[in-house]
């Protein structure tokens, strides 16, 4: 009998002739490998353009309790993590101490260095309600404030921040990302705004926010038992005035005040300044008030500026926008009285505003008795080291200063409770600015200038939901309404 394995090493060994495969298949196969390719392309372009729309919100207490007055000059404060180049958004609306925490009305894909409207999709909420604005050049720029109806704001009823961005010198306004916060309410909350570039800024007024990625996501950095009462930016650092405060106002009845320090990503640091200046009174825990004001460098140098704060003693310090001590430089004029602080936490009677770095000019408004109808003598000083001053002019009598500007040149800028008055020559004459439209009733509580021609103006009047711009150094304003509604 043969082996039956015969029959299979024959067939095994014989050749195969493989079959065909139905009509058509190989269109088909190529053209679903047209069709991925295709995909692949369009998914890495849109990968490349990210959207950023969203609310503000306030930093969260950190853990450890700051004694300003005990902690040595340079220690870093125990806050929230600074925020990371690229920080990862979180789902949840608010989250814990030192986490992001942001609401963003669409998906934010990836992180972004950029408020262009390329990057939102998106208008600005409506019955936007704007409390703060910060410019960051080149017609760029962020407000702040209330927005939707009262009650209703997703996902937290009680939180209606909201942030809007402009490319265009505010002719035209989009939403961009903010941290989850509520209206300022004793210590939480958050009202006002800055950035130093399209990458990094903060929302601060108490609470303390910051963004690393443009506002795609915010960080939790709110001091413990302190709050934020002012913020500005220049160079590579950002500086704050840290307080200790009790009222219902973001910053009322405070009664000491410290300088603090972050450079970009870092943590925050106490500034070394003079022992009897670690935490500045107004003497016998009375309520008083301070004011930063930063003067910033060159475009070949931007951090050959310099900073100044007014204390509550009427004592001028000064120091490098780098890294490094401050010291105390001299006495504002004796008959200029620095007095508690107003809504949008500067202090009441005294006004101080810096010129370009290039020009060290420093400018003071100090305000007279009241008269009647509203009216009050401001009396204007100008200086060019803080330490010795000369009477400059007397600005118009209507309403009392809440802001001032100074530009190169010898522009000076008073926003009141009036309107707003310009000065071309440091303080000598003044005019009252025009309106293209009707100015706001009861005025203005900011006014800034990006330079000597450009500058923004915030009404006091937030429910207006509109902000004032110039482009001719302050002679005429057109309101900017954020959105309709």
């Amino acid at each position: 009998m043969s082996n039956p394995r015969d029959k299979i090493d024959a067939w095994l060994s014989s050749e195969v002739e493989p079959l065909a495969p139905p009509p058509g298949t190989f269109e088909r196969i190529s053209k679903r490998a047209h069709r991925r390719k295709r995909t692949q392309v369009i998914m890495s372009a849109a990968g490349a353009v990210v959207v950023i729309v969203a609310v503000v919100a306030v930093p969260r207490v950190a853990s450890t309790v700051l004694q300003g007055s005990s902690r040595p000059n340079g220690q870093a404060v125990a806050v929230g993590q600074p925020p990371s180049s690229s920080p990862t958004p979180t789902a949840s609306p608010r989250s814990g101490r030192g986490t992001p925490s942001s609401r963003s009305a669409t998906p934010v894909p990836a992180a972004s260095s950029s408020l262009s409207p390329t990057t939102s999709g998106t208008l600005a909420q409506a019955h936007f309600r704007p409390t703060s604005i910060t410019e960051i050049g080149r017609g760029i720029g962020a407000v702040i404030g209330q927005a939707g109806v009262a009650g209703h704001c997703a996902p937290i009823p009680a939180d209606c921040t909201s942030i809007a961005g402009t490319s265009d010198y505010g002719q035209s306004w989009y939403g961009v990302s903010a941290p989850v916060a509520g209206a300022p309410a004793g210590s939480t909350g958050v009202s006002q705004l800055r950035y130093l570039n399209l990458q990094y800024g903060w929302a601060f007024g108490p609470a303390l926010y910051a963004t690393a990625d443009g506002g795609a996501s915010w960080t939790n950095q709110s001091p413990a038992g302190l709050r934020v009462i002012a913020l500005e930016t220049a160079g590579a650092r950002a500086f704050a005035l840290f307080a200790n405060c009790g009222g219902s106002g973001y910053a009322a009845d405070c009664t000491s005040f410290s300088l603090y320090s972050s450079a970009i990503g870092g943590a925050w640091q106490s500034v070394a300044v003079p022992r009897e200046y670690a935490a500045m009174t107004g003497g016998a825990g009375h309520p008083a008030a301070a004011s930063l004001v930063l003067a910033s460098g060159t475009a070949a140098d931007p951090n050959a500026g310099t900073g100044y704060v007014l204390a509550p003693s009427g004592e001028l310090l000064s120091g490098p926008l780098v890294e490094g001590p401050w010291k105390a430089i001299g006495h504002i004029p004796t008959s200029c009285q620095v007095g508690a602080t107003l809504a949008n936490g500067q202090p009441a009677g005294v006004q101080l505003a810096s010129g370009a770095a290039a020009e060290p000019q420093l400018a003071l408004s100090c305000d007279g008795p009241a008269g009647a109808g509203g009216s009050q003598t401001k009396t204007i000083f100008a200086s060019t080291d803080g330490a010795h001053w000369q009477q400059a002019g007397v600005a118009p009598d209507p309403g009392s200063v809440t802001s001032v500007a100074a530009s190169s040149g010898g522009l000076v800028i008073l926003a009141t409770t009036a309107g707003i008055d310009y000065s071309p020559d440091g303080g000598r004459n003044w005019q009252p600015a025009s309106f293209s439209g009707q100015g706001p009733a009861g005025g203005f509580s900011y006014v800034g200038m990006t330079t000597s021609t450009q500058g923004v103006a915030v009404p006091a009047d937030s429910s207006l939901g509109e902000v004032f711009v110039t482009a001719d150094g302050g002679h005429t304003w057109q309101a900017s309404p954020i959105a309709a509604g």
